[in-house]
């Protein structure tokens, strides 16, 4: 250790800059200099892209929440390509009626599962839901409860009650320019589906502000949105004509991109997005086939390439239900074969489809729940607390 201690602090951040939280959160112990070094921006940042780079390999992280019950318990996976066993996170910000949203760099977005104490009545006769969001790092331990932004429910009749008269979509991200993460929300009132509402949380300024939001959001499927290049993705309805809605996260602007030009013989019944080798992925099932696409070259119609074509006849397109995928991440494993993890959207259940040899296996998770929602997870240091608060 003393010899360790001797080394340039840089060279020390560097190796440092490998190693778990687990471990990193231990290590604070060692001295001052180490402390001090482990909490500092430059190497939250460090071992942050060190994380992120590992993901991209080999070692595959997940988070899983419980779906069978009505407190769901939330678990974590270092690595979906070994026989390591799911760890219980045990509860969150609002302890076992946490419900996880999604994940980015090593923070989750959160809500409370149960929604029946947001609603608030007003004497003007007016009802206002306050849903409590909150940013959670499960490593560290450390979260932070959003400020409310009540929901008008300007539109409602006593068939749907008011909790159910709203849309609520939510979006998580990070701003890497301006050094910032933010939620993103998207309000639709049901009975009056015209009557749209959008707000962005920053982080940085710990404050909400309302945006204008295009018509076209009213044709958004409403599924999660997918984080990539700094910027939330969704499909849009079948039908309409429209291309992959787009919300830029530095910007705070909508806009679109093409969808591929698909080749299966009927019109497909399920279309997911999904990130694939930093690329944005299109997943496309019909009758005939599932169709994965990728898009080499961001923004470029003619760059969507096809990664995998799975016909009726294939064993994948034999299991029980329908064929609805989510294409969930692409790995390069020991062997160096590619793989794509696939999300079985019938029972929620992930899947490794080999490219080379065209063939699947379930993956297994030990200690997993029966039912679970999955997100991929990179470990990290980054705090979801304002500047302010830290």
């Amino acid at each position: 250790m003393s010899s360790v201690m001797k080394l340039p602090e840089n060279v020390i951040a560097h190796i440092l800059s490998y190693l778990p939280v687990k471990s990193l959160l231990l290590s604070k112990c060692v001295s001052r200099l180490w402390c001090s070094l482990i909490e500092s921006e430059y190497f939250i940042k460090l071992h942050l892209r060190n994380s992120v780079h590992a993901s991209n390999g080999a070692k595959l992280g997940l988070i899983l929440q419980d779906t069978c019950f009505l407190t769901p318990k939330i678990f974590s996976v270092a690595d979906v390509g070994s026989p390591n066993e799911c760890v219980e996170l045990g509860g969150g910000p609002f302890g076992y009626r946490t419900r996880l949203l999604g994940s980015c760099n090593g923070l989750l977005y959160v809500c409370q599962s149960d929604m029946e104490d947001s609603v608030q009545y007003k004497r003007s006769g007016k009802y206002y839901v306050s849903p409590e969001i909150a940013l959670w790092n499960p490593l560290t331990k450390k979260s932070h409860i959003l400020p409310l932004a009540p929901i008008q429910v300007t539109s409602w009749s006593p068939l749907y009650g008011i909790l159910d008269s709203l849309k609520v979509e939510y979006a998580f991200g990070n701003d890497s320019i301006n050094d910032d993460y933010k939620v993103l929300r998207i309000v639709q009132q049901i009975p009056d589906k015209f009557i749209l509402n959008t707000m962005v949380y920053s982080l940085k300024a710990n404050s909400w502000r309302e945006i204008a939001a295009p018509s076209y959001l009213h044709y958004i499927v409403s599924r999660e949105s997918v984080l990539i290049r700094e910027a939330f993705h969704w499909l849009p309805i079948q039908g309409h004509g429209l291309n992959i809605v787009v919300f830029d996260i530095r910007r705070e602007e909508y806009c679109t991109v093409p969808l591929p030009t698909l080749e299966s013989k009927s019109s497909p019944r399920y279309r997911n997005l999904g990130v694939l080798g930093q690329c944005l992925s299109l997943a496309s099932s019909s009758v005939h086939n599932v169709e994965i696409w990728v898009m080499k070259e961001y923004g470029m119609k003619d760059s969507w390439v096809r990664l995998l074509l799975l016909e009726q006849s294939s064993s994948l397109c034999y299991r029980s239900g329908p064929y609805d995928l989510i294409p969930l991440a692409f790995v390069r494993d020991d062997n160096d074969d590619h793989k794509v993890l696939l999300k079985w959207m019938y029972d929620r259940s992930l899947i490794w489809y080999d490219l080379k040899l065209r063939t699947y296996e379930n993956v297994q998770i030990h200690g997993a729940p029966w039912l679970y929602q999955s997100y991929i997870f990179v470990g990290s240091l980054v705090s979801p607390l304002p500047p302010t608060m830290q």
